[in-house]
């Protein structure tokens, strides 16, 4: 055999070799990571629209997204939750033009056991400093918000209510006092209405933000009598083991607050890489869901980010194709995870206590 062919060969053969290697070791790693305990029971706080015990499954952030997500679950795991969002400083035109749009889409889902997730921003994005939360604390967009008030009231369904969310966010430019006071004229005005099954959602931005000092983010807190639910919002694979997060999460369980995942997707990651993807975020984030019982819903977002880049104009192109139903190992993985008894979907709908 000619020297030069046979050192090619036992290249080769080493590759492979390093290369059968690696996927072994790879579904060594998900052999391990899924062997960890099974979920702790979920603490009960008795707050408004918090099931007794159980994660509430949710999804978004738009109708199409949902319903592919919706579609990929099994028939008795459908999602229970439909996350959307609204500013409270638009106008009214627009605020009357998203409660046509919700109601299409609560109209085409196929199951009617849903409740809902609003996230209501308190910022147009054109804030120019004077600080637009300080606005509505003052009264500025009352118009806007007694429309918002009467779109609740006609929906009649249950909502979690994130106002503010990721409150602490550079780019959301709310000072400390200008959020607070809005939180609580919100939360008044809704209260007053006489409007039932609306929980209040205190939601941090997280690792986005940087993780900023507990002392800090409490001068945000609205206070315990117009929160419902404490929140954070968890995006990149670091995030998720971050103490922070678990300081978060025990600090919820002295306010006697149950904890909801406002928004999380797979950021920088994706699903494309199958049992690497999984690996890298999936299952910490399974991980952490059954090591921290104060948790108790979440609502995921199946997007591809560089799409959603493109038609909205933010600076999304980097983090990746988050829509499980692109690769079946990810999703086959996720249904099991989703379908432990632990969830409430859809078909749970009662278990939520409402006021008559």
């Amino acid at each position: 055999m000619n020297h030069f062919y046979f050192i090619f060969l036992l290249l080769m053969t080493m590759a492979c070799s390093n290369n059968v290697r690696n996927d072994l070791s790879l579904k060594q790693q998900l052999v391990d990571v899924t062997s960890k305990s099974d979920y702790k029971k979920r603490l009960n706080f008795d707050a408004k629209l918090e099931p007794q015990s159980g994660i509430i499954h949710g999804a978004g952030q738009d109708i199409d997204s949902y319903n592919r997500y919706s579609n990929l679950m099994p028939v008795d795991s459908k999602p229970l939750m439909y996350m959307t969002y609204i500013s409270i400083t638009q106008s009214t035109d627009e605020v009357i033009q998203w409660h046509n749009k919700l109601k299409s889409e609560l109209a085409s889902m196929p199951n009617s056991n849903v409740v809902l997730q609003i996230g209501l921003n308190l910022t147009s994005g054109n804030d120019d400093g004077s600080g637009e939360a300080g606005r509505i604390a003052k009264g500025d967009f009352d118009k806007q918000l007694e429309l918002f008030i009467n779109v609740l009231s006609d929906l009649n369904t249950p909502t979690y209510l994130r106002i503010g969310y990721e409150f602490e966010g550079k780019w959301n430019n709310y000072s400390a006092e200008g959020f607070v006071g809005a939180f609580r004229l919100i939360t008044e005005k809704v209260r007053l209405s006489g409007i039932k099954n609306i929980a209040t959602v205190w939601c941090s931005a997280g690792g986005s933000a940087g993780f900023i000092s507990k002392e800090e983010l409490m001068t945000y807190y609205p206070g315990d009598d117009v929160v419902d639910w404490w929140g954070v919002d968890i995006f990149s694979p670091q995030e998720i083991t971050n103490p922070w997060l678990g300081e978060f999460y025990r600090d919820a369980q002295k306010h006697r607050k149950p904890v909801m995942i406002g928004e999380t997707t797979p950021r920088y990651v994706g699903v494309d890489d199958g049992i690497k993807s999984w690996v890298a975020w999936y299952q910490p984030f399974f991980d952490m869901l059954k090591e921290y019982p104060q948790i108790k819903a979440i609502s995921y977002i199946n997007w591809d980010w560089a799409f959603w880049s493109d038609r909205l104009g933010f600076s999304w192109h980097n983090w990746k194709d988050a829509r499980l139903e692109r690769n079946s190992m990810v999703s086959d993985k996720y249904i099991q995870e989703i379908t432990s008894p632990v969830w409430l979907h859809a078909d749970d709908f009662q278990v939520i206590p409402l006021e008559n």
